[in-house]
């Protein structure tokens, strides 16, 4: 340090010492210390000023060393902060930083101590150079604490304290950007190995921290010959594109073959499977393996070409491009040089460039020389060649589980499958699930914590790519080629598991949603160029693999402005399109039931409860209740939270509607309790009409038959009141059905008339053809068939008038009843045909169900058992799925007489055993008669005379107190 500068560093400390700084005299006794003294202190010293100098501020703008490490720090401090995800992934990069740091400085005190400083100069100009390569703040630091130390003596072997230095812990709180992270990573390691095959320093630390030097009198070659890396021991499923991209190696005069994918697809393995294949080696004699994961810019790109090809350090200067081509060009064999990790250096973007100048005047170096690169993502480098693509797809559900098989050396049993389903043919994934199984973990375990975890759960120790599936997946997501818009979009479309659609009106208001006006096209177009995305289906959907939809869930979080906007943009969707009997209102919610249901779920954990919420998860409950699926647990989710009373009120009456649905009957009568109180809290008497109507139909489903009628009159009363003409036609038409339940024909008649003239009233088209349905069912049983057959056509034409899909496949499914009834077997099956082709199209299980049921029952009558008992074991797989009980025992009644009519007495005794289970389980006398009927006839064949007799007595008995109930039900005769 220059006389002057001493005496102004000095000044300025004792400055500081009178005013109180906690750091000043450690300083001010510094700044005094001989040479030699400052080499016991002088590594704590950097520290100690960068602290200084944080708090100094603008007091050291006159001061030498402190004035750059002061802009370091306000570099730092002006850093945005990262996403929260990204937290514990700079601790682990700072980690690195110190280790790295740690052991170079042993090295180089070492080598001060044996050498002198004479030994220092080319070591001088190394660190000037490396420091011109990593990112400004870390190149001051190192010029500061590492190049200015060295040439001033001040080294030495205790480097606990500047290991605990706090502006480290104040860097790693400001969560430096990932994209730089890795890129310093990246330079630390290749600066290790540069530093250690030039300066004649091995820097490497074993289990006893014993650091290794060579002799500086020990000749050391100039360059160390690189060796390919070793071929793969395992290669599963990719036989194909291994061939595929050897022939593309060896069938051009120039072969320039790139292998694309996402992380983990296994580029590098095919690669090096490529290099050592037999067809390779014979063509090409010559072969170099490059990495560029340890080459962030261009220049050390060449670097490590030119050590690839061992090209001597005395033969560099300062056009190494040059360099490499004349050794390329002075080769007389076919060269194959393989670049793996290129996107390293090309997805910096002020690298791209000169990344892509660099290859072709590799490209232009010879006409025997072929280039083989691997990149992450989908797109290959912009020279002025084309480049012969291949983008690698996930391995198949049979060469996945062959994998796991071979890796884990046990059979993969049925939660390592579902486990598997879930990786997307993701061969990195692949083996460390099989390779953590192998340590001792089970599948079953691994399962459960990826369902709640997700990709965390794969790593085999480390944070490496290819020992951690996150860290992996992090390298993509965290890539330069990927901004904050890329990263939102990417954490909005994993909290969509149908993805983002691209037709209107969801993708123009997905894109309205983005700060900024940020343009979506733009930032998919990213996303998909490195593999994290892509368009899928027709229509198509915005859509990514399992693995990465499970790392970016954790991208947004709850006080994200744009989930707020995405969560109330479904909300409105679903309150505007609540009536899911309208054909409009299918083609907007049906495709996107997934999304509603999990962005729904995300709003409970926003940091504020949204306006409407409540009825919107209602509606999705209606919606889900129409399509024959139980998710009354999404409005329990929400039941707890602070959400006003009248939403409370439709979502309890939501949930007293799916526990009817389900022979919940307890759990419905409690909700529908808990509805109608809160309705007449708030005073909405229309709450208040719906929820009796739903009682009615409770008491209906657990044959109250009475109660059932009088909470049908409160509802029509209360409809009648408020004039709600639609109400009171859907309630005359329930009052319909309760009468043809009764035998109250007549009755039924009259109220099925009403209710068709209330629908005609507001013209409401689908309550009539309903209307006209029920009547021609009402016509069928009383053997008017022509009428009934008549009312069906009504129906039929009106379903199709409204677009109604599935009311057309109940029209066809009653046409062909009403076919069988007359013996038109034919037009029966056709009939049926049409209703479960229209019941499959609306995604309509139970309509599928009964559909199959009733074929069924048409090959029954043609004797066709086999086709007979087909039909039924698909009517009740579908059954099962919906879990309609009162439904499977029938058609496992309808099963057990096809068996017991194939003499199969075994088969025939466990349908109806299971059927009448059920039957009593929902208190169903007709269906418990007619079980015991049926096992009369059981027992019949089965030459079992007192059981049949027993069975059918107690057949009789029911029949004979119901018939009578129902002959009291009647009404005197006119």
């Amino acid at each position: 340090m220059h006389q002057s500068q001493s005496k102004d560093l000095k000044s300025f400390f004792g400055t500081l010492v009178a005013h109180g700084h906690p750091h000043a005299v450690s300083l001010l006794n510094l700044s005094t210390l001989q040479p030699a003294s400052k080499l016991d202190t002088g590594l704590n010293a950097a520290g100690t000023i960068l602290q200084l100098a944080k708090d100094a501020g603008d007091a050291a703008k006159n001061v030498p060393y402190i004035k750059p490490v002061a802009g370091i720090l306000s570099q730092f401090i002006k850093i945005r902060e990262e996403i929260q995800a990204n937290k514990e992934r700079c601790g682990e990069i700072i980690d690195l930083v110190l280790s790295k740091t740690t052991v170079i400085l042993q090295s180089l005190t070492t080598v001060y101590r044996t050498n002198g400083p004479d030994g220092f100069e080319d070591l001088k100009s190394d660190l000037e150079a490396y420091a011109e390569s990593v990112s400004p703040p870390i190149a001051m630091l190192f010029k500061l604490t590492i190049k200015a130390s060295l040439l001033r003596g001040v080294l030495r072997d205790d480097l606990e304290p500047y290991r605990d230095q706090s502006w480290l812990k104040s860097y790693v709180n400001r969560q430096k950007k990932a994209g730089d992270l890795q890129k310093l990573e990246r330079q630390l390691n290749h600066f290790g190995e540069l530093f250690s095959v030039r300066r004649q320093v091995a820097i490497s630390v074993d289990t006893r921290n014993t650091i290794t030097l060579l002799s500086k009198t020990t000749p050391l070659p100039e360059v160390v010959p690189q060796a390919l890396p070793t071929s793969p021991d395992i290669v599963i499923g990719r036989e194909d594109v291994v061939d595929s991209v050897v022939q593309a190696v060896l069938s051009s005069s120039k072969p320039r073959v790139a292998l694309l994918g996402p992380g983990g697809i296994g580029k590098t393995t095919i690669g090096t499977t490529v290099l050592h294949d037999a067809r390779i080696t014979s063509a090409y004699p010559t072969k170099y393996f490059v990495s560029s994961e340890l080459a962030p810019t261009t220049d050390l790109l060449k670097t490590s070409v030119a050590e690839a090809l061992a090209i001597p350090q005395s033969s560099r200067g300062a056009d190494l491009a040059s360099q490499i081509v004349y050794s390329i060009h002075q080769n007389p064999h076919p060269i194959l040089l393989y670049v793996d990790n290129l996107e390293t250096v090309w997805e910096v973007e002020s690298e791209q460039s000169k990344v892509d100048r660099f290859l072709e005047v590799l490209s232009g170096a010879s006409s025997r020389l072929a280039i083989l690169i691997t990149m992450r993502g989908t797109q290959e480098p912009k020279t002025s060649f084309l480049w012969d693509a291949t983008v690698l797809q996930g391995l198949d559900t049979s060469n996945s589980i062959m994998m796991f098989e071979i890796l884990s050396r046990q059979p993969a049993d049925t939660s390592a499958c579902e486990l598997l389903s879930n990786l997307s043919g993701s061969p990195l994934a692949i083996k460390l699930f099989a390779l953590m199984v192998k340590e001792g973990d089970r599948p079953s375990q691994l399962l459960s914590s990826w369902n709640e975890h997700g990709d965390k759960v794969l790593e085999i120790g480390g944070k490496h790519r290819l020992s951690s599936l996150e860290q992996s997946i992090h390298l993509s997501v965290f890539s330069p080629r990927i901004d904050d818009t890329g990263r939102l979009v990417l954490g909005l479309i994993a909290l969509m598991p149908d993805g983002l659609s691209t037709s209107s009106p969801w993708f123009q208001v997905f894109g309205s949603i983005l700060p900024d006006g940020a343009p979506l096209q733009s930032a998919l177009r990213a996303l998909r160029r490195m593999s994290l995305l892509d368009e899928i289906g027709q229509p198509s959907r915005w859509q990514m693999l399992p693995p990465i939809r499970q790392f970016c869930l954790r991208l947004v979080g709850s006080t994200s402005p744009a989930l707020m906007a995405l969560v109330e943009l479904y909300i409105k969707t679903v309150i505007d399109h609540w009536d899911y009997t309208t054909s409009v209102s299918q083609t907007i919610i049906l495709p996107e039931m997934a999304n509603i249901r999990n962005l729904l779920l995300q709003g409970a954990h926003l940091s504020q409860i949204l306006p409407s919420i409540g009825k919107a998860i209602a509606y999705y409950a209606d919606w889900a209740y129409w399509q024959n699926i139980d998710d009354s647990t999404i409005l329990l989710s929400f039941l707890h939270l602070a959400i006003p009373r009248a939403e409370q009120a439709i979502m309890y009456l939501s949930l007293g509607n799916a526990h009817t649905r389900w022979d919940r009957l307890e759990g419905a009568e409690m909700a529908f309790a808990c509805a109608l109180k809160l309705y007449r809290e708030v005073q909405d008497p229309l709450g208040e009409a719906n929820t009796h109507r739903s009682i009615g139909e409770l008491h209906e489903r657990s044959d109250r038959l009475d109660a059932a009628e009088a909470s049908l009159a409160l509802a029509l009363e209360l409809y009648s009141e408020i004039q709600d003409r639609l109400g009171e036609a859907n309630t005359h038409q329930f009052i319909g059905d309760l009468h043809k339940r009764r035998d109250r024909l007549d009755a039924a008649e009259a109220s099925y008339a009403l209710a068709l003239e209330l629908f005609r009233e507001v013209q409401n088209r689908l309550g009539e053809a309903n209307a006209h349905q029920s009547i021609g069912d009402l016509h069928k049983r009383r053997d008017r068939l022509d009428a009934a057959e008549a009312s069906y056509a009504f129906a039929l034409e009106l379903f199709r008038e409204v677009q109604s899909r599935l009311g057309e496949a109940s029209a066809h499914q009653s046409i062909g009843d009403l076919h069988e009834r007359r013996d038109r077997l034919d037009a029966a099956d056709a009939s049926y045909a049409l209703a479960l082709e229209l019941s499959h199209e609306g995604q309509d299980r139970l309509g599928e169900a009964n559909a199959h049921q009733s074929i069924g029952d048409l090959h029954e009558r043609r004797d066709q058992l086999d086709a007979a008992e087909a039909s039924f074991a698909r009517a009740l797989d579908y059954f099962d799925e919906i879990q309609d009980r009162w439904s499977i025992a029938n058609c496992r009644l309808s099963l057990g007489r096809v068996c017991l009519r194939k003499f199969d007495v075994g088969g025939a005794r466990a349908a109806f055993s299971q059927a009448l289970a059920l039957w009593k389980d929902i208190h169903h006398l007709w269906g418990i008669a007619a079980l015991h009927h049926a096992f009369g006839d059981l027992c019949l064949t089965d030459d079992c005379l007192g059981d049949a007799e027993t069975s059918l007595r107690l057949a009789l008995d029911i029949y004979t107190t119901q018939v009578e109930y129902r002959i009291a039900e009647a009404p005197p005769p006119s």
